[in-house]
This record gives structure tokens, sequence and C-alpha cells, in this order.
């Protein structure tokens, strides 16, 4: 009696092992035509996006269930469009995992509620608004736009006119240069790398603190204000008070401003 119920006991536990294990999503392979844009829409999960240069766009992935998972990629008259959205039951791992490749210099649009999206090596015109999910472009070149609400948003190694919103998440830049924009309510905002002539950086608080870590190649004019929060002004040459900070950096050229209402401010130079 005891090895037949180890037996059926074995048999269930490797049921449940295998339904949780994903199984793939159809493949699709759609050639893009000049002035189409792409749509990636999915409500939980995980889609990461490269760039490419083969003119079409590549999706495959996986799922926990293909009965739970309603995925389609269609192409509208000036868009194709992906989608996936889970209706299944919550899991520890991603549900939905897409992998996108798509040609560069076209404009790419994300939005999900709570899955991550990540973007790399990527060319064009970007927006990515996400509900509760991270966000994370790497190497991403041109017209950025990065939105989540509750999630943490990042930057790193990117370089265009990037703007950054978000609510209550970790917003963080690194290594990122252009006209930049990154506001927030609540959320922490951390800068790390140089900012150099060209650059044109603004980061904005009510609550969340701001931290700022400086090259010490940084060519720029500094200007931070504080409503009531604390500012500490580690970045040599600078005048400073516990509300400000002024000063120019190696003859200035670029620019960094920083306001907030109740956040505290920290800037100081990479050792």
């Amino acid at each position: 009696m005891k090895k037949i119920f180890a037996l059926l006991l074995c048999l269930l536990l490797s049921a449940c092992a295998a339904e949780n294990l994903p199984v793939p999503l159809p493949v699709h392979n759609t050639q893009i035509t000049k002035g189409q844009s792409v749509s990636i829409r999915l409500n939980e999960g995980s889609v990461t996006v490269r760039g490419s240069e083969d003119g079409q766009v590549h999706v495959d992935g996986k799922t926990l269930s293909l009965d739970q998972t309603e995925y389609t990629v269609t192409t509208e008259k000036d868009q194709i469009q992906i989608i996936a959205d889970y209706t299944g039951k919550r899991s520890s791992e991603p549900p939905v995992h897409l992998e996108v490749r798509v040609p560069n210099n076209i404009a790419l649009i994300i939005e999900t509620a709570s899955a991550s999206i990540v973007v790399r090596e990527y060319t064009g015109e970007l927006e990515a608004a996400a509900v509760s999910g991270d966000i994370l472009v790497e190497d991403v070149h041109g017209y950025i736009t990065l939105r989540s609400n509750r999630g943490d948003v990042m930057a790193q190694d990117s370089v265009g006119r990037i703007s950054i919103v978000g609510n209550y998440g970790l917003l963080s830049l690194d290594n990122a240069h252009g006209d930049i924009g990154v506001s927030t309510i609540m959320g922490k905002v951390v800068f790390s790398g140089s900012i150099l002539m060209e650059d044109d950086v603004r980061l904005e608080t009510d609550h969340g603190a701001v931290s700022v870590h400086l090259g010490a190649d940084s060519a720029m004019d500094l200007q931070v204000r504080s409503t009531s929060g604390d500012v500490t002004c580690l970045v040599p040459g600078m005048t400073s008070t516990t509300r400000t900070c002024d000063g120019t950096m190696n003859m200035g050229g670029g620019g960094l401003s920083i306001r907030t209402v109740s956040g505290a401010v920290t800037l100081q130079l990479i050792p």
C-alpha cells in the first residue's frame, strides 16, 4: 500500500510540475513597410526587444498556458500589432515572455499593466508605458519616452531625447546623454555619469530624493533648488546652502537642473 501511495504521489507531483513548464508560442516573421510602426501589448509577464537590420519583425516566446493566452500578431494599415493577454493563474515565474526583434528607425510602442519591459540595442522612436512593471532600456538611441506609475525605470548607455515619468518607483540614468527630463512625485531619482557640452539634464521630484554621481570630466552649469528638502552638495567649486547649489564645472556647456519640493538632494563626484 505504501508503494502504491508513493507512486501516485510521484505521478501527481510530476503532473503538477509539467503544468508549470512553459510552452513555446507560435513564431511570427512579418515584413515591415515604410511608415509602419510596431505596437506591443501584454498584460503581465515580460518582453525583450532588440533592434535589427533585416526589415522584418520577428516574434517568438513562451507561455505557461496556450489555452489561457490570447496571442496574436496582425498587420493593420500603418501598424504591426503584437498582443499577448494572459488570463490564467498567477505564478512566481513570468506567465508570458516575448522575444521581439524590430527594424531600427521605426516607431515602437510598448504598453503593459505589470509586465517587465527590456529594450536593447535599438535606434528609433520608443514609447514604453507600464502601470506597475519595470522598464529597462540599454544602448537605445533616439526619441525615448518611458512611463511607469509604480515600477522602476532605468536608462543605461542611451542617447537622445529622453523623457522618464513615474510616481512611486526608482527612476535612474546611467551614462545617459542628450536632452533628458525626469519627473516623479514620490519616487527616487538617481543619475550617474558625466554631463557633457551638449547635454541638458532636468531632474524633478515632489517628495522623492535625488542622488547624483557626476563624472569629473563633466562640463556643465549646475542649478539646484529645493523648497524644504536638504541639499548636500559635495562637488568642489560649487556655491551651496541647505536648499540650493550653483556653479560651473570645467567651463560649462552642458546643463544640470534639479528641483524638489521636500525631497533631499545629494550631489557628489564618482570616486
